[in-house]
Order: C-alpha cells, then sequence, then structure tokens
C-alpha cells in the first residue's frame, strides 16, 4: 500500500510492479476486488497523475489493470510531450462582449387576443 512511482522508472514499470504485488496478495488467499486494486494501482501514483485519476473516476470508468497500464502510459507519453491535457479556470486574454451591443434573443410577446365568443 505504500509502494509509489519512482522518478525515474516508467509508469508502465511501475504497473507492472503493482500487478505482481496485487498478485502476490491474491495467491495469500486475499480478495481483492477489481474495484480496489485500481484505487492501489492510482493511489500509487505521483500527483501529476491526479488529472487522470479524476478523468477516470469521473466518467466511471472501468479497465482490467493491465488495461490500466496501457492508458496510464499514453497520458504519461502525452504529458511527457508538453501537450496540455486540461483548460482550468479562463484566460487573461479573452474578451468579454460589450453590453448592449449586437442582436438580442428575446421572446415573443403574448398579446391577448379578443375572444370572439
Amino acid at each position: 500500500m505504500t509502494s509509489r512511482l519512482r522518478e525515474e522508472a516508467s509508469v508502465h514499470e511501475h504497473g507492472v510492479r503493482m500487478i505482481g504485488l496485487i498478485e502476490m496478495l491474491v495467491g495469500l488467499d486475499l480478495v481483492i476486488p477489481n474495484v480496489l486494486s485500481t484505487d492501489i494501482l492510482l493511489l500509487s501514483l505521483p500527483s501529476w497523475f491526479d488529472g487522470f485519476g479524476v478523468n477516470f473516476n469521473m466518467n466511471k470508468l472501468e479497465a482490467s489493470l493491465e488495461e490500466l497500464i496501457n492508458m496510464l502510459t499514453s497520458y504519461e507519453a502525452t504529458i511527457k510531450k508538453g501537450k496540455p491535457i486540461f483548460l482550468i479556470g479562463s484566460s487573461s486574454g479573452m474578451k468579454k462582449r460589450p453590453k448592449g451591443k449586437g442582436k438580442k434573443c428575446s421572446r415573443p410577446s403574448k398579446t391577448n387576443k379578443p375572444n370572439k365568443n
């Protein structure tokens, strides 16, 4: 439970090591549901994988540990390339639309028509 990803190791190596540790526990007749083993693996990652974990849990994704390692490896490659993953907050360079200019949307007003009865 205290195993962490070392800085020099890749997430793939770490994931394979974690699967080995989890299989050792299963070999000792410890019942570990897939959800728990997924959480153990995600919690062993450094904070720069937090975005992946949030996305994984928010979308309620289910994956085997091998599939999870493949997803984490892709995420790691994306982060190392320096591509932005998430947009947080708003850009200070965004221009706001001036009030009172442009097309206004309004609902058609309901007028009471005289009843012929």
